[in-house]
């Protein structure tokens, strides 16, 4: 179910109900536009009203029992331009928006310079913010670790993280972060 004008989070409540009430697997997307204005700029209804109430359904309030099979993850989008970004687009952004695009889910970002944001199968999908010793011995040494059979590791150097690990015979196709982050945003289809 998607609701564009989520208001206070009445669709997501009604839809966590019905799940429990016939063990159903429904999904939610609520969407709102921040509230703010000149004169209440911390004014969001999104995050103070509709997100408090998921959460509160969820954990259960009022005597009521939560919803402890149901999962939620506020987040707040930024507009970032394609030609910027190179410089606006962090480590929890690029997270977030390969793990959505790939994977469909949303979790909290790892530490570290290696993050692992899921897997198809027998492939490992990762982002890879640093190319450098410590982390090409860590690539290697996934596979076996982790069981995977094959890597899809998404680097701002491509290239070069492939050579290496190439090298090390471990089969990997390695992703242009930028181009990961920024395909379908740009206005066509590619």
């Amino acid at each position: 179910m998607l609701d564009f004008f989520a208001g206070s989070g009445t669709t997501g409540q009604a839809v966590l109900e019905l799940n429990a009430e016939d063990e159903g697997s429904r999904r939610f997307i609520l969407c709102s536009s921040t509230e703010a204005t000149g004169k209440e700029p911390e004014k969001n209804l999104c995050r103070d009203v509709c997100a408090e109430r998921m959460r509160r359904v969820i954990n259960g309030y009022g005597g009521k029992p939560g919803h402890a099979d149901g999962e939620f993850a506020y987040l707040q989008l930024d507009k970032v331009e394609a030609a910027d970004a190179h410089f606006d687009i962090d480590a929890a952004h690029a997270f977030q928006l390969l793990a959505l695009k790939r994977l469909g889910v949303v979790y909290p970002v790892p530490e570290g310079a290696l993050k692992r944001l899921g897997r198809v199968e027998d492939c490992e999908l990762l982002l890879c913010l640093e190319v450098n010793v410590d982390t090409i011995a860590i690539l290697v040494a996934w596979p076996e670790q982790h069981g995977a059979a094959r890597l899809a590791v998404y680097s701002t150097r491509p290239k070069s993280l492939s050579e290496q690990l190439a090298a090390h015979g471990v089969i990997a196709n390695c992703y242009s972060l930028m181009e990961a982050l920024t395909s379908g945003q740009m206005g066509s289809a590619v």
